[in-house]
């Protein structure tokens, strides 16, 4: 193959292509096989290919997950928007964040650590609170809309976050006997808990 012919194929694999890639080789074989040689095979290169775009497979994971928090940021931030009052937008927020991991379980585990992905919170807390932001503006309506002072969102946030969040954890450990349909019912009852610790409070 020509040095041309080698530069066109790699414009067209590119970037977005070696993600895809990484993300096929995780769905089949799990995070902790894929390797940069691997995802250099599966679109036919050898692994310096690779990095001419990632310093390492850890700078493509990164790359994966900014993407997968941005992805659920938006879903969070629609599913909020087009609830018809508070209390909607809190069970219409966990429904997207329970379905995203759902939909994309190989990126989810990139973006929490799952599945033998290598990075702790403290590398991921900037990407993260987008989510996070999204979630409180919810939760900061809901509180207000049950007549509770709103001061402490942060923590009603981060509770609500530990329950969804565990219930996928569990669910993709195959710990969770009713699947995503238990998952699901147990995430609105998380959600109808907390409005109703609110109503008290």
């Amino acid at each position: 193959m020509t040095g041309e012919r080698k530069q066109t194929r790699r414009k067209r694999v590119g970037k977005a292509g070696l993600l895809s890639a990484a993300r096929e080789l995780a769905a089949e074989e799990g995070w902790g096989a894929v390797s940069v040689r691997k995802i250099a095979d599966r679109v036919g290169y050898r692994a310096p290919v690779v990095y001419e775009y990632f310093e390492s497979k850890d700078d493509l994971l990164f790359e994966l997950l900014k993407g997968g928090f941005g992805d659920l940021a938006r879903a969070v931030r629609a599913a909020r928007e087009d609830a018809p009052d508070a209390e909607g937008a809190l069970y219409a927020v966990a429904r997207a964040y329970l379905r995203f991991a759902w939909g994309s379980p190989d990126l989810y585990q990139v973006m929490y650590g799952l599945g033998g992905v290598p990075f702790a919170a403290s590398e991921t807390w900037e990407e993260g609170q987008r989510v996070g932001d999204e979630v409180g503006l919810a939760v900061e309506e809901a509180m207000r809309g049950r007549g509770k002072e709103a001061t402490d969102v942060a923590e009603e946030v981060l509770a609500l976050w530990a329950a969804v969040h565990g219930l996928v954890a569990l669910t993709m450990a195959g710990r969770m006997e009713g699947g995503e349909e238990q998952a699901e019912r147990l995430g609105e009852k998380a959600v109808r808990d907390a409005l109703a610790a609110w109503k008290r409070g």
